[in-house]
């Protein structure tokens, strides 16, 4: 009498299939991704709220609270706001973080690109700022704000950042809170309420070079910074947080031509392929032309309609 042949349940193939795509999936994941030419900066949404700059070359992190009632300028024309308010404004309007972050960027003269909506039970104020940031990048608490669409930050660099961040020696961090450093100028709203606003030149003392890229301030690149739009002042905006970043602004001002939408980076073949460069490329969206017009600069950065958007209403 023969052996039965016994089947293999449906169930067990599509179970299969399941576990080899997501295993594929978590492995281009991990191995396969873009690389962030520079410092990573993302913000907490907390009160106070916490923005954290990591060098991923040195491995290096700095940490920033700002307390509740600073009084911020928001990004698309919003006006004043304590700092506490600017979620609710960029939930309200529904823009998926950029009112937030490109409002902390501009305040605080530092890239900040990504953002994290931790659960209460990860962050609180009564909690130390290294507790708190362990807390926020363990691999759960990575998992859980990625599943759950409460971060912009791409997982592979979720998992870099839980896998780095809470085993960071004290040597390699620095935490600075507004609440306790001179770092405001003193000021009135028009109804003669008192409004504590940062000041960007006592902010620039305090953090020094804590915020530098290491690539760029070796490749000391000469960064000339022109506005080419209607909006008076953006060259200088754009050349605080380029030497915040470690570049070497030796020109900041207006140049009459035609206006252009996307910024343009020039430079001669050599510069345009260093690591100052692709920094510029990816914070603000340059094109590239392969001409140098500038004697006093090895880099010239013009400044379109495209950046100068964050300054006016939606």
């Amino acid at each position: 009498m023969s052996a039965r042949t016994k089947k293999i349940k449906p169930w067990i193939f599509w179970f299969g299939g399941i576990v080899v795509i997501l295993g594929l999936t978590l492995a281009g994941i991990l191995l396969i991704h873009p690389r962030y030419p520079s410092r990573i900066g993302i913000a907490i949404v907390s009160n106070p709220t916490i923005v954290f700059s990591y060098d991923p070359v040195r491995s290096t992190l700095l940490a920033l609270r700002i307390p509740s009632d600073t009084s911020v300028h928001v990004m698309r024309g919003y006006g004043a706001y304590p700092v506490s308010s600017l979620w609710k404004l960029d939930s309200m309007d529904k823009r998926g973080g950029t009112i937030y972050t490109e409002t902390l960027e501009e305040t605080i003269g530092i890239p900040v690109r990504f953002f994290i909506r931790p659960v209460e039970e990860d962050i609180g104020s009564e909690k130390p700022i290294e507790e708190q940031m362990n807390d926020v990048f363990s691999l759960s608490s990575c998992l859980r704000l990625f599943f759950s669409n409460r971060t912009n930050i791409p997982l592979w660099l979720l998992l870099e950042l839980s896998r780095v961040v809470p085993g960071l020696r004290p040597t390699e961090t620095v935490f600075f809170d507004f609440a306790h450093e001179s770092v405001f100028a003193d000021g009135t709203l028009p109804d003669e309420t008192p409004r504590k606003a940062i000041d960007p030149d006592q902010l620039a003392l305090l953090l020094g070079t804590y915020a530098e890229d290491a690539n760029i301030r070796k490749e000391n690149l000469r960064i000339a910074v022109y506005n080419t739009t209607e909006t008076s002042g953006l060259a200088q905006r754009v050349a605080r947080i380029l030497e915040s970043t470690g570049f070497h602004v030796v020109t900041v001002a207006n140049r009459q031509v035609n206006q252009l939408a996307q910024c343009v980076i020039q430079g001669n073949q050599e510069t345009l392929k260093t690591h100052s460069v692709q920094t510029l490329r990816w914070l603000y969206g340059c094109s590239i032309e392969g001409q140098q017009d500038e004697s006093q600069s090895d880099v010239t950065l013009i400044i379109g309609s495209d950046y100068e958007k964050r300054f006016l209403p939606f």
